[in-house]
């Protein structure tokens, strides 16, 4: 199946009609648009938005790159929303960099990572627009917070014009304050006595006396929806005068008419395939003749768009069409009213089709409409990792809100899928709430589980391993779990196995988690499980570093970076700007080690997990004592023994801690002694003998022996006793 692939279709405006007439006064205000910061087309449907910006996007193109795009619903993600606006940008200015919308289609960091990058590269293009039309098909507060953001930060060279039916939450008090909103409304975009004039006379050479075009725009309000209507039957009519005597004044007479005048002026079998393709965002003719039941060539769609100014092609090659939405949602009355029964029929063959064809979204959306909601749960079952790996999880959780509330909370799988998605989300407590609802329901009998999941306690375990807790030791207990309940055969066994080394890693036994890193490092190469590969490579470049193992620190640190590079994740990932940050440090680049840090602490501040974030602090704190920062280093300690304060259970980040305090009076260097040789230095303050040591931890004779000269080594002291005194100093022990 596709999976977040852009409707190019989306990209450019609807054609200019050749019934269209020059809107001078109004092409003449958004060309002075470029003086706001937005510029605002906002009036109910059918007033011309989209084709009065179609008539400017084909003019300004000429002097200036105008980009568009027309959103759906299935926009209202920030994600989506900014990987079609950063693609029509980058389609009308070639140099901005192809990173940017790799980042877009897998950050949730907009307005921190992605959207700063864009402002960047827009700064250095000259004059630019861009153009969203049907804005207010989007109603998140987090998709109108990034455009809210942009409008902010855009450079004044650029021009964002927005067309919507409602009021957008876009601060437009303030803009309107500070002078930088320019508006057009629906008084703006009624035609004149003059305009409607062109039109009738001069366009369509209907020869209606001035009385007739001024009774036409005084009933019609101007509307020029209304005065559209009109036109089509007035060519059909001897007496043009009686009909526009007859024309009734009210938007609803409009409706009326439009039913009798348009619709019921199609033969019979035009007419179903019109009504019944009103559930369609937009139509083809193979589509078409699967809903509707009905034989639809692409020459008919032709024909009809040629015909009826309501149908607007989406393409050059005549394969996509859109009605106007104002005459699809009339079409859809009709639909209710002739063939109600009939509506979810229809969505479920639309699902159909698009499931065929591949279109995850599509698919979905209409098995909703269809209350099929075991096939939808099924495919966002089978479909969700991907949109979870690109931070799509605004789409997965409106499709759960779109369910019957008991549907999916009689579901285990979906609770799961939820739980993930409200964890990306940083929705925390409603993650743990749905993963609780999870286990109460468990086992699901023969069912399959999301993504392959073994069993619902398997899921639940995985994302509690994964999840922001200050807990090694329960950390590490739900890896181990996980790993147990998912087999070596199973495509979730490398997150199982990264999860396990991750907690290892924050227990201080590096030895051991290196191991699980590098099985989970094959498996997930093997699986598709990339950022786990990723991450893993990351983690054994980290340990590499700390065992000053140089070379192979190098090599993990750049086939990491290669990993995030392919699935244009690297600005997400806090992990591998900390793998890069150490190695560029161990070869002495210490100000670009620098920087790669912060960008790292910058990612594990905004996820909110306190183990990453306390581990990237005490090395940054390291670096910046080595740079001769020591405010900074000071500083840097001092956020992680405040975070440090809120972990139940940090593992070896409290030693950690200590030692990198103590090193600063002269102590050895915090990542210098080990967690195995902290627990043989402590056992050194007791009466025990070497081999007694090794009998209590379980190690043999020449473990103790090669961990006690390290530790003479480290703490510059040539005894046991001497060796006590200095680590109780160093407040090591």
């Amino acid at each position: 199946m596709t999976f977040a692939t852009l409707i190019t279709n989306k990209l450019y405006p609807p054609p200019v009609r050749d019934q269209a007439i020059p809107r001078v006064n109004l092409l003449e205000r958004l060309n002075s648009g470029s003086d706001f910061k937005l510029t605002l087309v906002a009036c109910p449907a059918g007033y011309g938005k989209s084709s009065l910006l179609a008539a400017w996007y084909a003019a300004a193109s000429a002097r200036q790159p105008v980009a568009w795009v027309s959103v759906h619903e299935r926009d209202d993600d920030p994600s989506r929303l900014w990987s079609y606006a950063i693609e029509a940008l980058q389609r009308v200015c070639p140099t901005i960099s192809p990173l940017v919308s790799a980042y877009a289609a897998s950050t949730e960091n907009l307005s921190e990572v992605v959207l700063p990058r864009l402002v960047n590269e827009l700064r250095g293009q000259g004059r630019i627009a861009l153009v969203l039309d049907d804005f207010h098909r989007l109603s998140s507060a987090q998709t109108s917070d990034s455009v809210a953001w942009f409008i902010e930060h855009a450079p004044r060279s650029f021009q964002l014009v927005i067309a919507t039916r409602t009021e957008p939450a876009l601060r437009l008090p303030a803009l309107r304050a500070c002078g930088d909103l320019l508006e057009l409304r629906a008084d703006d975009l009624r035609f004149s006595l003059e305009e409607a004039d062109a039109f009738l006379n001069g366009r369509l050479g209907l020869d209606l006396t001035a009385d007739d075009v001024a009774t036409l725009v005084s009933r019609t309000e101007g509307w020029p929806a209304g005065l559209y209507l009109a036109a089509l039957s007035l060519g059909r009519v001897s007496n043009k005068h009686e009909y526009v005597a007859g024309f009734g004044a009210s938007s609803r007479h409009v409706i009326d008419f439009l039913v009798t005048e348009v619709l019921e002026r199609q033969d019979r079998t035009t007419q179903t395939i019109m009504r019944r393709s009103s559930i369609l965002e937009r139509i083809s003719s193979p589509l078409l003749s699967e809903v509707t039941g009905q034989a639809v060539s692409t020459e008919m769609l032709a024909t009809l768009a040629a015909t009826n100014l309501f149908l607007t092609p989406l393409d050059d090659e005549g394969d996509w069409y859109r009605f106007h939405t104002l005459f699809r949602e009339l079409l859809r009355v009709e639909l209710e009213r002739r063939e109600a029964s009939l509506v979810p029929t229809l969505h479920r063959r639309a699902f159909e089709w698009h499931l065929e064809q591949g279109n995850i979204e599509e698919a979905v959306d209409h098995a909703l409409e269809a209350e099929a909601f075991p096939e939808a749960a099924d495919l966002i079952e089978s479909s969700w990792i991907r949109f979870y790996s690109h931070y799509r999880q605004a789409t997965v959780l409106a499709w759960l809100r779109r369910f019957p509330a008991e549907f999916v909370s009689s579901n285990a799988s979906l609770l799961l899928v939820k739980a993930w998605m409200l964890g990306l989300a940083r929705r925390w407590e409603e993650s743990a709430q749905a993963l609780a609802d999870a286990e109460q329901m468990a086992p699901q009998g023969e069912r399959p589980l999301p993504g392959g999941l073994s069993s619902v306690e398997a899921g639940v375990a995985l994302l509690r391993a994964a999840s922001p807790t200050g807990d090694v030791g329960v950390l590490t207990a739900h890896a181990l779990r996980a790993v147990a309940l998912e087999g070596p055969a199973s495509q979730w066994r490398a997150v199982a196995c990264w999860a396990v080394g991750r907690g290892l890693y924050f227990s201080g036994e590096s030895q051991e988690a290196e191991g699980w890193f590098e099985e989970a490092t094959t498996l997930a190469s093997e699986t598709g499980h990339t950022i786990m590969q990723g991450s893993s490579l990351a983690y054994r470049a980290l340990i590499a570093g700390d065992a000053g193992r140089l070379d192979e620190q190098q090599m993990f640190a750049e086939e990491a970076l290669d990993v995030f590079r392919m699935e244009g994740i690297e600005e997400e990932a806090g992990t591998i700007h900390e793998a890069i940050g150490e190695a560029l440090g161990a070869q002495g680049m210490l100000e670009d080690a620098a920087a790669r840090l912060e960008e790292g602490l910058f990612l594990a501040r905004r996820r909110q997990h306190p183990l990453d974030l306390i581990d990237m602090l005490l090395r940054q704190a390291t670096l910046l004592r080595k740079l001769g920062d020591k405010a900074r280093a000071a500083a840097s300690i001092a956020e992680a023994t405040s975070e440090l304060e809120s972990c139940r259970d940090p593992g070896i980040l409290t030693e950690r801690l200590q030692a990198l305090e103590s090193s600063g009076q002269g102590g050895p260097r915090d990542s210098e002694v080990t967690h195995s040789e902290l627990r043989v230095l402590r056992l050194m303050t007791s009466e025990l003998t070497w081999r007694e040591i090794g009998d209590e931890l379980y190690l043999s004779r020449n473990t103790v022996h090669s961990h006690t000269q390290s530790i003479y080594r480290k703490l510059g002291v040539s005894s046991r006793a001497e060796a006590v005194r200095r680590a109780q100093g160093c407040g090591l022990i």
